[in-house]
Parts: C-alpha cells; sequence; structure tokens
C-alpha cells in the first residue's frame, strides 16, 4: 500500500546529500540492479572489466571496499528476502556503525531479514493538510485564488499520504 515509503527513504538519502554525517559512503540501490547500483556508488562504474565479472566476483570486490568503510545502504521496494553477503556487504560492519535501511509493504520480508520494522501510516487528511501547508510558502498558497483550493482538493485525493516531503 502506498503511504510514502519510497518518499520517506528519497527523504533520508537527499538529507545525507545535504547535511554533515559520518557515513564514508551512503547509497541508494534499485531491487533490480542491486549489485551493479552498490558498486558503481563505490567506484567501479569506470572499470569497464568490472561489468562482466560474476555476481560472486562483484561480491567479492564490493565486500572489499564496504569492509573498509562505513556506510549506509538504502534499498527501497523490497519483495522479498535479500541475502546481502551474496551481494557483497558486510554484515560484520553494522556492529561498527554501519546501516542498512530498507522499504518494503512485507512485515514476513523484515522477519526473514531480521530487520527492525518501523510502520508507516497515512496521516490523517488534517494532519496532511497540515503538513502541506508548513512545507509549502505561504506566499505561494496565496499568490492565486484557485491555488489553495486546488491544493485542498489533491490533498484529499492522496488520502492522507504526505504531499510535500
Amino acid at each position: 500500500i502506498g503511504v510514502g515509503k519510497t518518499t520517506l527513504l528519497k527523504q533520508v538519502n537527499n538529507n545525507f546529500c545535504h547535511q554533515q554525517h559520518n557515513f564514508d559512503v551512503v547509497i541508494w540501490a534499485a531491487v533490480s540492479t542491486l549489485q551493479d547500483d552498490i558498486g558503481k556508488r563505490i567506484g567501479f562504474s569506470e572499470d569497464q572489466s568490472w561489468e562482466k565479472k560474476s555476481p560472486q566476483d562483484k561480491a567479492v570486490d564490493i565486500a572489499s571496499i564496504l569492509s573498509r568503510r562505513k556506510f549506509v545502504l538504502l534499498l527501497d521496494d523490497i519483495w522479498k528476502p535479500i541475502d546481502l553477503t551474496q551481494l557483497g556487504v558486510p554484515l560484520q560492519k553494522l556492529n561498527d556503525g554501519s546501516k542498512v535501511v530498507l522499504t518494503t509493504r512485507s512485515a514476513g520480508v523484515c522477519d526473514q531479514m531480521d530487520a527492525e520494522k518501523v510502520e508507516v501510516y497515512s496521516l490523517a487528511h488534517d494532519k496532511a493538510w497540515e503538513l502541506f501547508q508548513e512545507m509549502v510558502e505561504r506566499s505561494t498558497l496565496d499568490s492565486h485564488t484557485s491555488i489553495r483550493e486546488l491544493a485542498e482538493t489533491l490533498a484529499r485525493e492522496c488520502d492522507g499520504l504526505p504531499l510535500a516531503l
């Protein structure tokens, strides 16, 4: 159910891009290309021979880099459990402050991956509208007579999803 999980994860990623943090690398990876996305983010995108390597060899390369770094791995829209070690993610680094964050619609995926669950729910209409008004400058809402009405209609149609994140 769409309650803004991807939007929330994008906000987390964007905050890492614009704020200081103590991680060496922040990696956003899509489900369909997890290993390649991780490899590109840690510097293998320039290496043409890397693209031709087997998944096992890529995993060794990824593990050799990530085992020396503090990382955040952001995984969006996971539908089934993923063996992170097969991708090359050194799980022992999670004890040293590295993090893996994932979004999924399935509590079972979280359970099978031993992930801590944080459930995300739709906001009540009035709360979604309040959030929208906080995030959008008042001058924008008041810039034309129809803007506020259109924004309120959109907020109702989105059924409690946070519109302005």
